[in-house]
C-alpha cells in the first residue's frame, strides 16, 4: 500500500502545469457541472410530472423531461469516456454505480417511477463499456499502424544510411556514431524527450545524405583536392537537403543535411547562416561530425588522440562550434563517456 501511495505521490509531483493541463481540467469539471445539472433536472422533472411546460403556443408534459435530462447524463458519460480514456471510463463506471444504489434504495421503497431511470442507467452502462472497448481497439490499431509506420521508416533510413557510408571504407559507420553523438550531446543539453532524441537519431544518420550524389574518386581521392573538387564535396550539403526536402513523414528531417557545416561565426556553407539562426539539430551535429571525423583514421592520416580533438573542439567554440554544445562535448569528454566510443578502428 506504502509503494502505491509513494508511486502516487511521485506522479504528481511530476505532473506540469501546461494549458493543455489547465483545459482538460476545466473541461472535466465543466461536464461534471452539466451532469449534476441533468441530475438535478431529472429529479426535479419526476418529482413534477403532472405539470405542464409551456412553450410558444403548445404545451409539453413533464413526465417527458426525465428521459431528455437521463439522456444529457448518459452523453456527458460518454464524453468523459472518449475524451479522457481510461479515467473517464472508471470515473463514469462510479457514477453509474452510485446512480444505481441511490435507484435500487427508491425502488425497495416501492417507488415504482425510478423503473424508467434503472432502465436507463443499464443503458448508459452498456455504452460506457461498448464505447470505451471500440475507442481502445481503434487507438491500439492506431499505434500498431505508427509502430509499423516507424520500423518501415528506420529501415528506409538505415538502407540510405548504408549507402552514405558504403561510398567510402575510411568512413563506415559514420553516419551511426554521429547520429549516437548527437543524440548524446542533445541528452546533455536537456534534451530528455524519447521522441525528440529519435528524431535527431534519425537526423544525424541522413545528414551526409548527399554525398550520394558526389562522384567517388572525388570523395575517396586520397590526396589534396584541387578548389573545384573542394566545390564539388561543399555541395552535398545542397544535395543532401534537396533529396530530403519533401519528406513530410518526419519534420525537419532535412536540417542536418543541409546545415551540418554552417559555422556558429557565419562562415559555413551553404547559407552562411550564423548563431541561433542555425538550427539546433544541426549545430548539434556539426560537433558530433568533428569529433568522428577527429577520432576515425581516414585516407590521409591516423586518428587523432582524444585529449586533441577536446582541446580543439574547446579552441574552436564560438566560431565554427556552438558554445554550448562545445560545452556539453567538453562535459561528456570529463566525464569519460567516449572513452570507449573510439578504442577500435570501427563502432
Amino acid at each position: 500500500m506504502s509503494n502505491v501511495i509513494t508511486k502516487l505521490i511521485k506522479k504528481i509531483k511530476n505532473i506540469k502545469i501546461t494549458p493543455k493541463l489547465v483545459f482538460k481540467v476545466f473541461f472535466f469539471l465543466f461536464l461534471f457541472f452539466l451532469y449534476h445539472l441533468g441530475e438535478y433536472g431529472n429529479a426535479w422533472a419526476c418529482s413534477s410530472r403532472r405539470g405542464m411546460w409551456e412553450v410558444g403556443g403548445g404545451k409539453i408534459p413533464y413526465a417527458t423531461l426525465p428521459g431528455v435530462f437521463i439522456s444529457l447524463c448518459t452523453f456527458i458519460l460518454i464524453a468523459w469516456v472518449v475524451y479522457y480514456r481510461k479515467f473517464g471510463y472508471y470515473f463514469s463506471l462510479v457514477i453509474l454505480g452510485l446512480r444505481f444504489i441511490r435507484l435500487s434504495r427508491n425502488l425497495l421503497h416501492n417507488n415504482l417511477m425510478v423503473l424508467p431511470g434503472i432502465f436507463m442507467s443499464v443503458v448508459a452502462l452498456v455504452s460506457v463499456i461498448l464505447i470505451y472497448q471500440s475507442n481502445e481497439q481503434i487507438i491500439k490499431t492506431q499505434k500498431k499502424y505508427h509502430k509499423n509506420l516507424e520500423e518501415f521508416t528506420k529501415s528506409i533510413i538505415g538502407a540510405f544510411t548504408n549507402c552514405i557510408d558504403g561510398k567510402d571504407a575510411y568512413t563506415n559507420g559514420h553516419s551511426y556514431r554521429v547520429a549516437l553523438y548527437t543524440t548524446m550531446l542533445a541528452n546533455k543539453m536537456g534534451v530528455t524527450d524519447q521522441a525528440t532524441l529519435d528524431k535527431y537519431y534519425n537526423i544525424g544518420l541522413l545528414h551526409d545524405i548527399g554525398k550520394i550524389s558526389i562522384p567517388d574518386a572525388i570523395l575517396t581521392k586520397p590526396g589534396k583536392l584541387t578548389p573545384e573538387e573542394f566545390e564539388t564535396i561543399k555541395s552535398h550539403a545542397q544535395e543532401g537537403y534537396k533529396i530530403l526536402k519533401d519528406v513530410k513523414i518526419q519534420k525537419d528531417i532535412a536540417d542536418g543535411a543541409h546545415y551540418h557545416h554552417e559555422r556558429y561565426d557565419g562562415t559555413g556553407y551553404p547559407d552562411g547562416l550564423a548563431g541561433k539562426d542555425i538550427p539546433l539539430v544541426a549545430r548539434i551535429i556539426t560537433v558530433a561530425d568533428a569529433f568522428d571525423a577527429m577520432s576515425s583514421t581516414r585516407s590521409y592520416r591516423k586518428k587523432l588522440p582524444l585529449d586533441y580533438i577536446a582541446q580543439e573542439i574547446e579552441t574552436y567554440a564560438g566560431t565554427q562550434f556552438d558554445p554550448e554544445v562545445a560545452n556539453a562535448f567538453l562535459s561528456l569528454y570529463e566525464e569519460g563517456a567516449f572513452d570507449n566510443l573510439r578504442d577500435t578502428e570501427e563502432l
